[in-house]
């Protein structure tokens, strides 16, 4: 396994093939597959070390339309999503 994704596995982060995310629920944390491949594993170990406010956290590229992030953060808290 690369440096990556065992970082990405020892701190409980799983990986969402429909999304192509790695999500850790505790965390509350979702790291887009790009958005890792992009940057180094001192990035990614930082941002995972960042505090958390309660609210989700999302780490992509680009920031995803905010309508998709809308029906994400639905479908992460077991709610129908709008529309």
């Amino acid at each position: 396994m690369n440096p990556k994704g065992e970082l990405l596995d020892k701190n409980g982060y799983r990986y969402n093939f429909d999304r192509l995310i790695y999500i850790n629920r505790a965390a509350k944390k979702v790291f887009g597959v790009t958005a890792i491949e992009d940057n180094s594993v001192e990035w990614l170990a930082a941002k995972m070390a960042e505090e958390n406010n309660g609210d989700w956290q999302l780490y992509f590229n680009e920031p995803p339309p905010p309508g998709v992030v809308r029906d994400f953060l639905a479908e992460l808290n077991g709610q129908r999503p709008a529309g």
